[in-house]
């Protein structure tokens, strides 16, 4: 794994969380799209690839789905990046 792209992502998930917080103050059920949107311009500076804004709906949604089927040890935005890189990689 590139250590300095996921620091990045994770770094950049952390970042679009506080954001979130600080416009919705809770829950919000579209955030995967608000997420998706907030991080995209950032996001193609990160990754290798260049994805749609929903591509990057559709990896929240299911590292979200993932996340909470697994509950893995650890924060989110750890494994989220970690997934994105990997799904990434898969095309």
């Amino acid at each position: 794994m590139d250590d300095a792209r996921y620091d990045d992502l994770r770094h950049l998930m952390v970042a679009a969380a506080h954001s979130h917080h600080a416009v919705y103050g809770g829950p919000n059920v579209n955030w995967p799209r608000w997420y998706a949107e907030w991080m995209y311009y950032q996001l193609l500076e990160i990754l290798e690839s260049k994805p749609s804004v929903d591509q990057v709906e559709d990896w929240l949604k299911r590292a979200d789905e993932k996340y909470t089927a697994e509950q893995p040890e650890g924060t989110w935005p750890r494994h989220y990046a970690a997934w994105f890189l990997e799904w990434e990689s898969a095309g």
